[in-house]
């Protein structure tokens, strides 16, 4: 994750979601974020794993890999994948937006699904797991 190109991604995407999305909406913005999700997104779950123990080692990087681009083909192809990726999304959001509320005095909003587009044309930006790949092999590994 500490990579630069990795960096670089993460900062694409919350800046295209943040701002870009609403400044330019269109096709380009649209498929940004994937592109730039699936270059950070293999390197974080291999970071998730070393933090719990795991080995530094291409075998957890290619699974990552791997994970990452098959759960988004899923959900980018699936309503029903679409739709427990949005609920899922969504759960992991809500301790943010709950405890913000709290600290505003506001009441705690439920647990909803973000919102998610079904769109089989997004698979044009699966390759961007190979930047991911590229950057975390070069690692030395156990």
């Amino acid at each position: 994750m500490v990579h630069p190109g990795a960096i670089t991604a993460v900062a694409l995407l919350v800046a295209n979601d943040h701002w870009g999305k609403a400044a330019w909406p269109g096709l380009v913005t649209g498929k940004v974020s994937d592109f730039a999700g699936l270059a950070f997104f293999p390197l974080f779950l291999q970071g998730l794993v070393e933090v719990g123990g795991g080995p530094v080692s291409r075998r957890v990087l290619a699974g990552a890999c791997v994970a990452t681009a098959t759960v988004f083909a899923a959900v980018k192809v699936s309503a029903g994948a679409g739709l427990a990726w949005a609920w899922a999304l969504g759960a992991l959001q809500w301790p943010f937006l709950a405890g913000w509320a709290a600290a505003q005095g506001e009441a705690v909003p439920a647990v909803r699904a973000v919102r998610h587009m079904v769109d089989p044309t997004d698979l044009v930006a699966l390759p961007a797991v190979l930047l991911a790949w590229w950057w975390g092999r070069s690692r030395p590994t156990a």
